[in-house]
Formats: C-alpha cells, sequence, structure tokens
C-alpha cells in the first residue's frame, strides 16, 4: 500500500495509519493499521503528534478512508483534488491558481513536515537524554525545504499557506529558520556559507528552552497572567544554557537569550539596546514576531499579515534594526501580490500592487473596480484568503 505523510490537524476519521506512532519517550501510541476515529486524532494532538503517515491509493496522493460499513473501502477524493475528477485544479476566473493547490507546494509541504518531526526528536534528544545536537541533519532539513522555493517571495508565500498549524515551538522554531535564512540572504548577499548555517541554526533553536517551560504555560487557552508570563520567559534561560553546553558557536546561545531584547530597551530579559544585541537576535528577533503574530495562538486567532506589517511600519522602526526590518517587509508584502484577500466591505478581491511608502496599503482590484487602500484610507484588508 503506497502511503504518505500529512499534518495531524488534517487528519479525518476513517484514514489508516501506515505506520506505528510513538510518542517522544518512545511509548507506542497507535498500531500501523488503525482506522482513525474523532477521539484517536484528538488523542494525538494531545500527545504532541504533529504529524502521520497514513495509507493513499496509487496516485500516492489521496488517503484511503475505510467506511463504516466493514470491508468497504473508498478514496477521500475532496482531500487533496476538490475541484476536479481528473485531480488537475480548475483555473478560476481571475487565472491565478492557489498555492495550496500547487505540485510545488506539496513536496514543500512534504519536506516541512518531516523536518519537523526531525527537530521534535532533536530537541527531545538534546534536552530528555543529554545527547550532542545534530546540526548535519537539522541544517540538511532547512536546506532541503529552502530547495522548494523558487526564490523568497515563492518561499514567503507557502510559509503563509502553512498556516493554521497551531504549534508554539517546533513549527514555530522551523519558521523563524526559514525566515532568518531569508533575511540573512537578502541584506548579506555574500554571506559565507558557515555564518549563514549560523544564523539559520540560531532561529531553529531559539526556543528550544521552551521544552523545560511547563505546558500548561505554553499552551494555555487564554491570555497569560503575568505571574505566568514571567514563567514563560525563563525560556530564554532555558535555551541559554541548554546550548551554551554543546558544541556550538556561541553566538547561537546568545540569541536564544537575546531574541526579545528590543532596539529601544524594551525588551527581556536585559532591557538590552541595539548595538547591545548581537547582530543575530536582532535578525532572528524579526522572524519571530513575525511569525507569532501571523500564526494562530492559543488566546488568539493569526493576525492579518497586512496588519503585521501595519504594526511593524507603525512603531518597529523603534523596537527593531531597521536595517534588516525594512528590506524583509518589503518582501513580505510583495510575496502578496496576486494573493486573494477579504476586505473589510465584504468584497473579495486581489492584490495586484504594493505602495512601497506604506507597504501595508497595497493596490486591491475587485471585479473592475481598483482600491489604492493607501487612499481609501476606510477600508483595510480583513484576512487573506488562502
Amino acid at each position: 500500500m503506497v502511503s504518505k505523510r500529512i499534518l495531524t490537524t488534517k487528519a479525518k476519521a476513517n484514514m489508516v495509519t501506515s505506520e506505528d506512532v510513538y510518542s517522544a519517550d518512545n511509548q507506542l501510541i497507535i498500531p500501523k493499521g488503525t482506522v482513525l476515529t474523532e477521539d484517536i486524532i484528538a488523542a494525538l494532538k494531545d500527545h504532541s503528534i504533529y504529524a502521520i503517515r497514513v495509507d493513499t491509493s496509487w496516485d500516492g496522493v489521496t488517503p484511503v478512508m475505510i467506511e463504516e460499513e466493514p470491508g468497504e473501502i473508498t478514496e477521500d477524493t475532496n482531500e487533496e483534488n476538490p475541484d476536479t475528477e481528473s485531480g488537475i485544479p480548475e483555473i478560476p476566473d481571475d487565472g491565478i491558481i492557489n498555492t495550496k493547490d500547487t505540485k510545488e507546494f506539496k513536496e514543500f509541504e512534504s519536506s516541512f513536515i518531516e523536518s519537523v518531526d526531525d527537530l521534535k526528536n532533536v530537541f527531545n534528544s538534546v534536552v530528555m537524554k543529554n545527547e550532542e545536537i545534530d546540526t548535519s541533519l537539522l541544517l540538511s532539513d532547512v536546506k532541503e525545504v529552502v530547495s522548494k522555493g523558487r526564490n523568497s517571495f515563492h518561499i514567503l508565500d507557502m510559509l503563509q499557506c502553512m498556516r493554521g498549524y497551531d504549534d508554539v515551538t517546533y513549527v514555530h522554531c522551523m519558521n523563524v529558520a526559514l525566515l532568518s535564512n531569508l533575511i540573512g540572504r537578502t541584506i548579506y548577499p555574500e554571506i559565507s556559507h558557515e555564518e549563514l548555517e549560523v544564523l539559520t541554526l540560531s532561529g531553529l533553536l531559539c526556543d528550544i528552552g521552551k521544552i523545560l517551560v511547563p505546558e500548561e504555560v505554553i499552551n494555555k487557552n487564554g491570555r497569560l497572567t503575568l505571574p505566568e508570563y514571567n514563567i514563560a520567559k525563563t525560556h530564554v534561560f532555558h535555551g541559554n544554557n541548554i546550548l551554551k553546553g554543546l558544541n556550538l558557536d556561541p553566538r547561537i546561545a546568545e540569541v536564544a537569550m537575546r531574541h526579545h531584547e528590543r532596539c529601544d530597551g524594551s525588551g527581556y530579559p536585559g532591557g538590552l539596546k541595539r548595538n547591545q544585541i548581537e547582530e543575530f537576535a536582532r535578525i532572528v528577533a524579526i522572524a519571530d514576531t513575525y511569525d507569532a503574530m501571523t500564526t494562530d495562538r492559543p488566546y488568539r486567532p493569526a493576525i492579518c499579515p497586512f496588519d503585521v506589517i501595519h504594526m511593524f511600519e507603525r512603531e518597529g522602526l523603534v523596537k527593531y534594526d531597521v536595517k534588516f526590518l525594512l528590506p524583509f517587509l518589503e518582501k513580505a508584502a510583495h510575496a502578496y501580490v496576486n494573493t486573494r484577500v477579504m476586505l473589510s466591505t465584504g468584497e473579495t478581491g486581489r492584490v495586484i500592487m504594493i505602495n512601497r511608502k506604506e507597504l501595508s496599503k497595497p493596490v486591491v482590484k475587485v471585479g473592475d473596480n481598483y482600491y489604492d487602500l493607501s487612499k481609501e484610507t476606510s477600508i483595510s484588508i480583513k484576512n487573506i484568503v488562502i
């Protein structure tokens, strides 16, 4: 039987597991051949299982579904190819195919999921078993994910399509690594291979200390109280202590400690200012904040990327290093050209042009009408339509 790896968040009742599923401490949760139910899926999420492998039909894409009547097996034709029987997505009226419907995205998603699995295993091996960190595995994973994108804009677009994967540690760290890598290559086109690896690992490992923070704090379904917030902030000390004891470039441990510092001195844990903060920490701070705000959190849904860009434009110029922030924001905004958006008017349109002076206020085409949001101040983008 052919199989494929899927996000646990995309698992459906009646899918069939194609391999045993184990917890982080190597305890069997469900065996190969288990027919999923809603309760089993919930249990997988409770055990922080972020991806599983399921049986598929001959195409390696369409999951096999076991229907309620014994012995009857069908294919879930709505899982991957909802538009046509041929499996080729229909081209919308505006001629723009959704990124999520492309073969490139499916390859990116598969590579991303496998990388997150490896990252989770490495984190647990280092923290729980006191093992050395396998940096070659992690870096090869990131390189593989990056290779699935045509350019920086394409990677940002595909990362946006991964939103909805509710995870505040492993997926977040992978996103931060990819964004930090992108910023580094943008600002320093001639950056050496070794320096880019250090920057990428800095983003990838910045939140490793969260493993030692109580889960009820990290995953609280609501805003943290002040005492809980103070506990959450200890992840920077935990991360620094873990990483400085390993055979790594010392900047990686420093980034784990300082990626919540801000250039105006308003960050933590030391209230350091711009030139006191390690340069890679200033880069990771931007990647960390952008990803955290544009991703679902237990206490709030993801914030629209254009609202996040507006926040950076309004107050980020003093909190973050503009040398890194402004080029990143320009890339982030341009990644949404040709993206469908929902306006505050209730209309759905398409971003056709970015205003360089106000990146958060693009030009949106709705039917035959054009809205320049830098001039139409009463209209805003409510959310991205994926």
